[in-house]
């Protein structure tokens, strides 16, 4: 954890608290996007993810408030780097936090507007969990022939917004549409495991 990104958390915490530009639940988010068990599944990814890439662009969708984009640009200095998520807040609440950090935030929905990734080399999504399966099938499908990816979901079925969960680390594997794949794992947590896949559509 980066104790000057912890910082600023608590900054955009007191911004959202006194300004009131963004809705008070919004707290609650910074929390919960800065936590622990989100720093170390997101930088899992990154070690596994610099294993099998270079200087592409990467696109991470469903980026929430960046922090995904931010570890990947402390690894990658000189990547172009995308973070997009549908939420127009996200993108507000990660400039706060990531302003120096030279990452493209943008709104987007990824779903209807999938034209939007069909170029970049290097698809990232953590979210998987939160995307009904026909969708995940119909993004990858988007993606020219030879884009990287990396994806994460869970079997965290408690959650409401958790429409995609998966059993195990083989269902995950099983269901995501990858001609190549380059590393599969998971990580436990107190009340879940992540999964993570890696390879080449």
């Amino acid at each position: 954890m980066d104790l000057d990104i912890l910082k600023r958390g608590f900054k955009l915490v007191e911004h959202i608290y006194d300004s009131q530009d963004l809705e008070l639940h919004r707290i609650k988010e910074v929390g919960n996007g800065l936590a622990e068990k989100h720093w170390i599944g997101k930088q899992w990814l990154v070690d596994e993810l610099s294993e099998c890439m270079y200087n592409e662009d990467i696109h991470v969708a469903a980026g929430w408030l960046g922090l995904t984009s931010y570890l990947l640009r402390k690894k990658f200095p000189d990547n172009n780097i995308t973070n997009s998520d549908m939420d127009p807040g996200c993108k507000v609440m990660g400039e706060y936090l990531f302003h120096d950090q030279n990452i493209r935030f943008k709104t987007l929905n990824t779903i209807t507007q999938s034209n939007s990734i069909v170029n970049t080399q290097v698809y990232v999504n953590t979210s998987i969990e939160h995307i009904r399966q026909e969708q995940v099938e119909y993004l990858l499908g988007k993606l020219k022939t030879g884009t990287t990816v990396a994806l994460q979901s869970n079997n965290y079925y408690s959650v409401d917004d958790h429409c995609n969960c998966c059993k195990d680390l083989n269902e995950f594997i099983d269901k995501t549409p990858i001609k190549n794949i380059l590393y599969s794992g998971e990580m436990p947590f107190k009340n879940h495991d992540r999964y993570m896949v890696i390879g080449i559509v």
